[in-house]
């Protein structure tokens, strides 16, 4: 077992690797808005008209950029409803069935008024060990975060940034 002075100093480094993404794309935009803002548009474009139209329409761009970025990365994620997650009876119910198809019935019958469309390749109704929940439409386990995240495919890996604040 690990002192904690040790596990704090890991956090901290990983608090600092995880900013390492972000601070790159982060000197890229600044970088690539210096040399358009200055460089390009107001050292090079003589016409004041076609300097105001060029730098009005970067600003929009670059402050819907901007927002969109700042929107993946502090934007929590979705966990499932509580009417996904299994009750205590039902869970000792499924515990105790041992053979896949009871499993699965037992699923169903849980399943039957919420609203799951999504299934696995052989019909099954998709089920989380972990959480302990049916999984609704585009839900996934997510090995960083240890839990199941709506739409996962938008999940940031920079959120985990924020747990450890």
């Amino acid at each position: 077992m690990a002192p904690s002075g040790s596990r704090s100093i890991k956090r901290g480094c990983q608090r600092v690797l995880y900013w390492i993404p972000v601070l790159f794309i982060a000197l890229i935009v600044a970088w690539s808005y210096y040399a358009y803002v200055l460089q390009l548009c107001i050292e090079s474009i003589e016409d004041t008209g076609e300097k105001v139209v060029y730098l009005l329409a970067y600003h929009v761009i670059f402050i819907m950029f901007v927002w969109a970025y700042w929107q993946t990365i502090f934007t929590r994620p979705m966990n499932p409803l509580k009417e996904f997650h299994l009750s205590h009876s039902d869970k000792e119910l499924l515990e105790r069935e041992d053979r896949g198809e009871s499993q699965q019935e037992i699923l169903r019958r849980i399943a039957k008024d919420l609203p799951i469309y999504t299934r696995t390749n052989s019909g099954a109704i998709r089920f989380c060990d972990r959480c302990q929940l049916l999984k609704p439409d585009r839900c996934h386990h997510c090995s960083v975060c240890d839990k199941c995240i709506l739409k996962m495919d938008h999940h940031c890996p920079w959120y985990v940034v924020i747990l450890f604040y």
